[in-house]
């Protein structure tokens, strides 16, 4: 499991601020957002695989921000990489409001449960999610889903417990990119059905 270091605080602090992705598309046009998000989608996915295929540049990269990297980022793309991209296509593909939350949730939901996880956490499924994590997560959702001014707050709600059901099952797939998309496909679902 892991603990809270000042760089895993710096990290969770990190995360917070990508809220300001959708925040910044509650009053950007959708065009511009999906084009500065393809800019920055681009120049992350390079700076990984110029990092991961030239030992000079990792070994610099490692230098300054090594210490902000889960070990499992040292040999594959960053966080940071699956969230611009995770970003993108749900501003892309979904209603702006559902893209919105999806993205709220990841940035709040997300770090409270590895906070709560690590700090209180008992109930693990594995080694890194815990129920109390998960739980924490679902009540972050709630709360942001009530400033936001979805005209459908049923919608907001389950995906509040999609997204926490995401952030608590292990897919494989890094929960930057897998909660904001795999949320979001359930919510525009949800909102088609009701």
């Amino acid at each position: 499991m892991k603990t809270l270091t000042k760089f895993v605080i710096l990290r969770k602090l990190l995360h917070i601020g990508t809220a300001l992705f959708p925040i910044c598309y509650i009053f950007v046009p959708r065009f511009k957002m999906i084009v500065a998000l393809a800019i920055v989608s681009f120049i992350t996915l390079l700076v990984d695989f110029l990092r991961l295929e030239v030992k000079k540049l990792n070994k610099i990269f490692n230098r300054y921000f090594g210490k902000l990297l889960w070990e499992k980022e040292k040999k594959t793309l960053t966080a940071g990489t699956h969230y611009v991209a995770g970003a993108f296509l749900s501003i892309y593909f979904f209603d702006k409001w559902i893209a919105i939350a999806v993205l709220l949730f990841l940035s709040f939901g997300d770090t409270l449960a590895h906070i709560i996880g690590v700090k209180w956490g008992k109930i693990r499924l594995d080694s890194e999610k815990t129920v109390e994590g998960s739980v924490a997560c679902f009540v972050v959702c709630l709360f942001v889903s009530i400033f936001l001014p979805h005209p459908n707050k049923l919608v907001l709600f389950l995906g509040s417990i999609v997204a926490s059901l995401v952030e608590f099952f292990p897919f494989g797939i890094d929960d930057n990119f897998a909660l904001p998309l795999i949320t979001g496909v359930a919510m525009e679902i949800i909102l088609k059905i009701l």
